[in-house]
C-alpha cells in the first residue's frame, strides 16, 4: 500500500526547478525519429520554393577531423538542424565547465546551476556524434521568432527567441557547436534569467573529452526501434480507450453524493457539508499548506483577484483566452479509518477532476483544461488539490512534505475542512477524488476501457 500511495499521489510540495529540468527534453526539443524523419522529408522536399533556408556548412565530404557539419532550416516559427555525421571518428563523451557563474548562483551537480527555485541554468543536454545520429541527424524548435548567429566560448553559436517569450514565461535556449570536437551543446535558462548573464556564462564554458562513446549496433538500433514502435502502439491505444471511456462516461455506481461514503485506502470518506466563500478570512494563516502562494492574489477585503487563463482542448491547442473569476470551496469531510496499516498514513488531501455533462443524470471526463496565463505567476489551481487544512500533524521542515497525511487507527474518525481555490464558473464542472485513488484512468495504454471503469473506486459529486 505504501509503495502503491508514492507512485499514485501528486507530490505536494512543487519542485518547480526540478520540473523544469524534466520538462526541457520533453518541450523544447522535437526528437524526430520514425514517422517523424518521413515528416521532415515531406516537409522540405521543394524547400527552395516554400521557404528560406539558411545553409551553414556543406554536405559534401567531410574533412577527416570534423564529426559533423550542419544546415539550418527555418519556417514558419519552425526551426530544425540537420546534421551531416562522420561516421569514421568515435563519438566522445564530455565534461562542459563553466568558469563564470551569475551572482548568487551555485553549483547543483551535473549541469545544472540556480539561485532558488525560479533563477536556474542547465546545461542539457549535450548531444554527442551517437546521441544525434539516434535522432537521425536532426533537432526542431517550435514556436522561435528569431535565430541569432554568433560567437560564444570559440564555439559557433544560436541564441533562440521564443514567441511571445514574457507571456509564456519561455525558457531561454542557446545551442553551441563544435564539429571539431564533435558535441552540440544546449543550455536552456529560466526566463527570469537576464541575457546579458546567460551569455557571459556561455561565452565561459571549456570542452573536456573524458571518454569515446559508439555509434548504435544494428542490433542496437532494432531494439530502440522496436521499443519506441511499443510506445506509440501504446500511445494509440491510450488515446482510442481515452475516448472510449469519455463516450461511456462514469459509471453511475460510481459517483457519491454529500452525505455518502467512498472508501479509498482502506478508509472510507463521506462529505459532510461544502459553500462556496468569497474570502479566506476568518482562516488562519498557518493552516495553508504555502501561504506564500497567495501572494499578489489578496484584495484588501481576503477576497482573490481574477487573472488571465487559457482554455486548451483535449490535445493541447489553444481555444480561448479570457479573464476568470476565482473563489474559495469549502468542503468538510469526514474520515473513518478501516484498515490499519503500519506501512502508511491516512491521505487527507482530494483534487477536482473536470467534468462535463453527457446527459441529465450521465458525467464523464472533461479532458479539456483550463490554465493560468504563465506571466500571471498564479499557482494557486496549479494541482487542482486542496490549499487549507486545519489540525495537520506534519508542519515542520522536510516532515511538511507529509502535510496531508494523518496518522489513525482502526476505528477512528475524524473530522477536517480543505479549502481549494477554483474559478466562479466551474461550479457543478468538478467531481473531487482523493489524491492517487481512481488510478486505473491512468492506465489507458495498457488496460482497457471496460478493466478501468470497472476498477474506479468512484468520484464524490458536489452539485
Amino acid at each position: 500500500m505504501e509503495n502503491r500511495i508514492e507512485e499514485r499521489l501528486p507530490q505536494v510540495v512543487e519542485d518547480r526547478l526540478q520540473e523544469a529540468y524534466h520538462e526541457i527534453r520533453e518541450r523544447k526539443v522535437k526528437q524526430m525519429t520514425g514517422k517523424g524523419k518521413k515528416k521532415w522529408i515531406q516537409r522540405y522536399s521543394g524547400i527552395a520554393a516554400a521557404c528560406a533556408i539558411l545553409v551553414v556548412g556543406s554536405l559534401g565530404a567531410l574533412a577527416a577531423t570534423t564529426y559533423f557539419q550542419k544546415e539550418v532550416h527555418q519556417e514558419a516559427g519552425e526551426v530544425t538542424y540537420q546534421f551531416s555525421l562522420n561516421y569514421e571518428l568515435i563519438p566522445g563523451e564530455y565534461k562542459i565547465t563553466p568558469s563564470y557563474l551569475p551572482e548568487g548562483y551555485t553549483d547543483q551537480k551535473d549541469g545544472k546551476y540556480n539561485r532558488g527555485e525560479d533563477d536556474w541554468i542547465t546545461i542539457m543536454p549535450i548531444y554527442t556524434t551517437a546521441e544525434l545520429d539516434k535522432l537521425d541527424g536532426k533537432l526542431a524548435m517550435e514556436r522561435v521568432e528569431k535565430v541569432e548567429h554568433t560567437t560564444l566560448s570559440g564555439m559557433e553559436a544560436d541564441i533562440i527567441t521564443y514567441q511571445e517569450a514574457q507571456k509564456y514565461k519561455a525558457d531561454q535556449d542557446i545551442y553551441l557547436f563544435h564539429p571539431t570536437e564533435g558535441c552540440v551543446i544546449q543550455i536552456v535558462a529560466s526566463y527570469s534569467v537576464p541575457t546579458e548573464e546567460l551569455l557571459k556564462f556561455a561565452d565561459s564554458l571549456s570542452v573536456e573529452r573524458i571518454g569515446d562513446t559508439a555509434f548504435e549496433t544494428e542490433e542496437e538500433k532494432q531494439e530502440r526501434e522496436q521499443e519506441e514502435a511499443e510506445e506509440e502502439q501504446q500511445n494509440a491505444h491510450a488515446k482510442d480507450t481515452l475516448t472510449e471511456l469519455v463516450a461511456a462516461g462514469i459509471p453511475e455506481d460510481k459517483i457519491f453524493s454529500v452525505g455518502e461514503e467512498v472508501k479509498y485506502w482502506g478508509a472510507g470518506y463521506t462529505v459532510t457539508g461544502y459553500e462556496y466563500l468569497d474570502s479566506i478570512e476568518g482562516f488562519s494563516e498557518e493552516n495553508f499548506f504555502d501561504f506564500s502562494r497567495f501572494d499578489g492574489w489578496l484584495n484588501e477585503d481576503k477576497t482573490l483577484k481574477s487573472y488571465q487563463r487559457q482554455y486548451y482542448d483535449r490535445d493541447g491547442q489553444l481555444i480561448t483566452e479570457d479573464t476568470a473569476e476565482q473563489e474559495i470551496l469549502k468542503v468538510d469531510i469526514k474520515v473513518h479509518c478501516y484498515e490499519k496499516d503500519d506501512l502508511m498514513e491516512i491521505p487527507l488531501d482530494f483534487r477536482r477532476v473536470p467534468v462535463e455533462k453527457i446527459s441529465d443524470q450521465k458525467l464523464t471526463w472533461n479532458l479539456a483544461f483550463y490554465q493560468a496565463l504563465p506571466e500571471e505567476n498564479n499557482y494557486l489551481q496549479m494541482d487542482n488539490s486542496a490549499v487549507y487544512l486545519e489540525g495537520a500533524s506534519h508542519t515542520e521542515g522536510e516532515d511538511r512534505k507529509q502535510y496531508f497525511f494523518k496518522e489513525m487507527e482502526n476505528g477512528e474518525e475524524w473530522t477536517y475542512t480543505l479549502l481549494f481555490v477554483v474559478d466562479k464558473d466551474q461550479r457543478g464542472q468538478f467531481v473531487l477524488t482523493s489524491c492517487g485513488a481512481n488510478a486505473s484512468f491512468e492506465q489507458t495504454p495498457t488496460m482497457s476501457a471496460e478493466e478501468i471503469l470497472s476498477d474506479l473506486e468512484g468520484y464524490i459529486y458536489l452539485e
